[in-house]
């Protein structure tokens, strides 16, 4: 089990803090690149967790202490920045984003606003009116689980809004999607067929007419037919996810995306210095047969740091769905839907999912497995448990989301070393219909931070985004208030400190994407990622940590980002 420090803050161990991180100024010491004083930096580092000043040469640490300390490492050419008594933290690590999703997103139509069904239309209608001749429809972000009536569009709706235009519209959760009529006659769905393909499924009324709702692994059905965007149109969205990752304090990513995306686009951007985020990746997108996978495990394995800042950790696989579109694998049938206990998805489904667990961590390579459900959760953790102890403890498996976990399970996570990989935003949304959802009882043991990070566990956070925002305040408020997107509380005994929540996107993270020592903390010899805050998030009431906002954003010792007026 992992031992773990307790965050304080008494006087007596901040004065330690300070002696114990400062270097010697010695005469004749190269000066920094950069110095930072008069600021409040909280450390990340538990047995030394304040400084007031830093400096930074070749992108790293050089001192962390006192101001007093920096006059040996001050020369001409030395960047000066006075913090103004502002708080800073190491560069925050988000471990779960889709880069090529969220990049998509940003120039799609964001639907995460509507409020019902007919404002959804008019949304849908607006931005049909401004495209250009045969463009599709494409949109992302709908929840129906706060609308005064529930019920999504039907697909002849969803056309006459478009004007005939195909459209696809992605539920917030990224597990399933309505399509237009268009669309659906394209994508060749009839009450004829094709029938559901293994871990997915087609909506369909009592005459076997497609509804337009598709779910999960049938969503390809329809999205292959959606045309692509070119090659350049993908770098700029990219660039711009980026530079929206760092306006929120974000210097580091757990990225889940395709070997295609990764090569093409995050390596091609770093070769030519125009990604200034550390990127590790889990590689997506083999398919649904372990030979499919073969390749792009080999390739993983060969290429561990094939570009300065992306480095390749292992793959994402699935088990499951999602709770809102209850596709959740459970071990007892939905609350609200009796007959139905979610379903695993192919590859778990056919037990293919475990071989390719076994096959990378024989080569080294991280598994990091997208769970839900808590059947989907015991499983996995099953086949976690197979793996010979020292190759799982070498390869850290993760578990991405775990939020629905029998309580007999919890401890599992700390005694094999598996990583909860969990996005504590999805506990603000979820949280309004999760009870409706599993019922009171299993709800208690629902997105169980404290249980897991009392366990030992190695607790990470990230967001998931584009399925909710990727800013990690609001993860840290949701983690510390357990208060739910319509302000209301959910499962409050699971909550951590602010402390506790920030090591999540920082050391804890860091530690899941096998990059602890050099990200996460504001050390000397470690990698001089860090952000200026406009207000002291360990300080302010925590009904406000979600209105903290990011002044500066450094990679490496440079300024990548800049709030207004900085």
């Amino acid at each position: 089990m992992t031992q773990r420090m307790r965050w304080t803050s008494a006087p007596a161990v901040v004065t330690a803090a300070l002696a114990a991180l400062a270097l010697s100024a010695a005469a004749g010491a190269q000066p920094a690149d950069l110095v930072v004083t008069n600021a409040r930096i909280w450390t990340g580092d538990p047995a030394a967790p304040a400084a007031t000043a830093l400096a930074v040469r070749d992108g790293r640490f050089v001192y962390v202490g006192n101001d007093q300390g920096l006059s040996g490492l001050i020369g001409p050419g030395t960047a000066r920045f006075d913090a103004g008594g502002r708080r800073i933290l190491p560069g925050l690590t988000d471990t779960h984003v889709h880069i090529e999703g969220a990049a998509m997103s940003l120039g799609r139509l964001d639907l995460r606003g509507a409020k019902s069904r007919e404002d959804l239309l008019r949304r849908v209608r607006e931005y049909a009116m401004a495209l250009p001749e045969g463009e599709w429809v494409l949109g992302r972000g709908w929840s129906a689980e706060s609308w005064p009536d529930p019920t999504p569009p039907t697909p002849a709706e969803i056309d006459h809004a478009t004007g005939g235009r195909p459209a696809i519209l992605t539920r917030m959760d990224g597990h399933s999607l309505i399509a237009s009529a268009s669309a659906i006659a394209l994508a060749g769905v009839t009450a004829q067929g094709p029938p559901d393909p293994p871990g997915g499924k087609i909506g369909r009324d009592a005459t076997g007419a497609p509804t337009g709702a598709f779910y999960e692994q049938a969503m390809g059905i329809v999205t292959r037919h959606a045309p692509s965007p070119s090659l350049d149109r993908v770098r700029e969205l990219t660039r711009r996810a980026v530079r929206a990752l760092h306006e929120v304090g974000v210097t580091q990513v757990g990225a889940i995306d395709s070997r295609e995306f990764v090569t093409t686009h995050l390596m091609a951007l770093d070769r030519r210095g125009e990604l200034p985020l550390r990127v590790g990746v889990s590689l997506a997108g083999g398919g649904d047969t372990v030979p499919g996978w073969r390749p792009i495990l080999a390739w993983a394995a060969a290429n561990p740091n094939p570009t300065p800042n992306v480095r390749i950790l292992g793959f994402k696989g699935y088990m499951d769905g999602s709770l809102g579109s209850r596709t959740a694998w459970m071990l007892e049938p939905f609350s609200d839907d009796p007959g139905n206990s979610g379903f695993p998805l192919a590859m778990a489904g056919s037990g293919d999912l475990a071989e390719l667990i076994s096959l990378a961590a024989k080569m080294g390579l991280q598994p990091a497995v997208h769970a839900i459900g808590d059947r989907a959760n015991r499983v996995v953790l099953d086949w976690f448990e197979a793996i010979p102890d020292a190759d799982r403890r070498a390869v850290r498996p993760r578990v991405e989301h775990a939020q629905h976990v029998d309580p007999s399970d919890l401890p599992r996570f700390a005694e094999l070393g598996v990583v909860p990989s969990m996005q504590p935003y999805h506990k603000a949304d979820d949280g309004r219909y999760a009870e409706e959802r599993i019922g009171p009882v299993r709800a208690r043991s629902s997105y169980a931070f404290r249980a897991l990070y009392d366990s030992g566990a190695e607790l990470a956070f990230g967001s998931d985004w584009p399925v909710v925002s990727c800013d990690p305040f609001l993860g840290v408020a949701a983690a510390v208030t357990a208060r739910t997107i319509a302000g209301e509380t959910f499962v409050p005994e699971q909550s951590l400190s602010v402390e506790e929540a920030l090591a999540c996107y920082t050391t804890h993270a860091a530690f899941a994407l096998h990059h602890e020592g050099d990200t996460g903390v504001v050390r000397p010899g470690a990698l001089a990622d860090f952000i200026v805050l406009d207000r002291d998030v360990l300080r302010i009431d925590p009904s406000q940590i979600e209105r903290v906002r990011v002044d500066r954003t450094y990679v490496g010792g440079r300024l990548v980002f800049a709030r207004e007026g900085e």
